[in-house]
């Protein structure tokens, strides 16, 4: 096998090596370590590897005038020994662009590992939350956004509050920093909203029917 066809069998091995970078961030965590630790040692095999091609041909020279015509079985394993000290001397590992791919896929396996956490603690908080009106405390089965300002009403609750008060009706939310007084213009049904709540509502029913059974 040729070198060019070393070097393409090489960088693909390596390219399989950093695929995985994401499968063990993604699935493993206790061992999640010691598997980058393992694969660090194989990326660093292949920097040695490419550094041995680089200075082969001093390692032979080298060989042959260590040795003499009467010990040629020798130069096999000259050649090996120095192959292998004048690589490692030559070649700066932390700095070799193979590790340095290396560490920049692992950085990207692991961020996107921690974003993949923090969006499904999102999602398990939001579909915990109970939403109140903030008129009457009950929670909210037909939610309505308010689009000035993001808050969440009981649709009937809100549209007879706005039906009666001809003045008008500040959102009545603490903190919220929206002047503008409710019209129904503003309000929109909140369908992904809606959904969420009655995902809510089913697990709360089986949670309890699970506690009465267990009771029982």
């Amino acid at each position: 096998m040729g070198d060019s066809n070393l070097t393409d069998l090489r960088k693909q091995c390596l390219s399989s090596l950093y695929s995985c970078t994401e499968n063990i961030s993604k699935y493993l965590d206790v061992e999640r370590s010691s598997e980058f630790e393992k694969m660090k040692s194989h990326v660093k095999e292949y920097c040695l590897m490419e550094a041995q091609e680089q200075v082969a041909a001093q390692a032979l020279e080298k060989a042959k005038g260590e040795i003499d015509a009467s010990n040629v079985d020798s130069l096999d394993t000259k050649f090996e020994s120095n192959l292998r000290i004048m690589a490692k001397n030559n070649l700066a590992v932390d700095r070799h662009p193979y590790m340095l791919e290396f560490k920049t896929h692992v950085e990207k396996a692991m961020q996107s590992a921690k974003s993949n956490i923090d969006d499904s603690d999102i999602a398990i908080t939001e579909s915990q939350t109970i939403y109140n009106d903030p008129f009457t405390k009950k929670s909210i089965e037909d939610p309505v956004r308010n689009s000035m300002c993001g808050h969440i009403y009981e649709k009937e609750v809100i549209m007879k509050i706005i039906q009666k008060n001809k003045k008008g009706i500040k959102c009545p939310v603490a903190g919220c920093g929206n002047r503008n007084l409710i019209k129904a213009k503003h309000l929109i049904s909140d369908d992904e909203l809606k959904f969420r709540m009655t995902l809510t509502h089913h697990s709360t029913m089986v949670q309890e029917r699970s506690i009465m059974e267990l009771n029982d």
